[in-house]
């Protein structure tokens, strides 16, 4: 099992990529899914101003809706002020914290109605 533990804690900033200390949550779900062997679909830039329409149709090219996570590797969609990504791990969701700018996790019931995807051919 991939441990992504070292990702809690660091430091939110929108469009971090991941390679310095800052990551934004778009480069946490495909940091966690790479260290899992999942395969990502292809980072869409426009994803950071995309209508939540064009979001749910570019991860359904690649992905199948779900009732609710449960397999390390799910993506999310929270229902924030802007829509969010977020993924499951360890039985619980790696998200970004905006209250406290950093990469928290919570357990999966703890998250408000996430829109759920899990890749094509995993489980």
């Amino acid at each position: 099992m991939s441990d992504c533990s070292d990702l809690i804690g660091r430091p939110y900033r929108l469009g971090a990529d991941g390679s310095g200390p800052e990551i934004d949550c778009i480069h946490l779900v495909y940091t966690v899914l790479e260290r899992l062997d999942i395969d990502t679909p292809a980072f869409n830039p426009d994803w950071y101003t995309a209508p939540k329409r064009q979001i749910i149709r570019d991860i359904l090219s690649w992905g199948r809706r779900i009732e609710r996570p449960e397999y390390d590797g799910d993506i999310l969609l929270l229902r924030e002020a802007n829509w969010a990504f977020a993924v499951t791990w360890q039985t619980g969701i790696l998200y970004i914290n905006r209250h406290l700018g950093k990469v928290a996790w919570a357990p999966a019931q703890a998250l408000f109605d996430p829109i759920c995807f899990r890749t094509k051919g995993i489980y």
